[in-house]
């Protein structure tokens, strides 16, 4: 018998409902792209080496990777069908999930660690390489 521990249902049910209610708080994006965010903060984390405390910057910077990775050259289609088109965007959903508790946040952290980052399209094309062949 395994030593996992089944999920609080009551804690899965204020955590959906939390999600939801981010999801309210900025409506313009899609609640696909809050989904993303969090896996995001997830994958920039554990690449940083578990770190729980990261930068917009780096978000940002692993959000753009983890996009290229799951959605190739679609992926600033797909950020672009969510309303994520700038930098700015991913800051916007990330201090939505801050407001309901889904995400921490320390005190010098702010909404404008995300502005004026990159231009997310450029960054998300720079980073799309196809790995061809060698010629011989």
């Amino acid at each position: 018998m395994s030593d996992t521990k089944a999920p609080n249902l009551n804690d899965l049910i204020r955590q959906h409902e939390a999600f939801c209610a981010a999801i309210a708080r900025a409506a313009r994006y899609k609640p696909d792209a809050f989904a993303f965010v969090c896996a995001g903060v997830n994958y920039t984390c554990a690449r940083l080496g578990n770190r729980r405390d990261v930068s917009g910057a780096e978000l940002v910077n692993g959000l753009c990777d983890l996009a290229v990775e799951h959605f190739g050259y679609l992926a600033p289609t797909v950020l672009q069908q969510w309303g994520v088109t700038r930098s700015e965007d991913f800051g916007e959903i990330v201090f939505a999930l801050v407001e309901v508790g889904l995400l921490g946040k320390n005190p010098r952290d702010s909404k404008a660690d995300f502005a004026n980052l990159c231009d997310l399209r450029a960054t998300l094309r720079e980073r799309y390489r196809i790995e061809a062949e060698p010629e011989i």
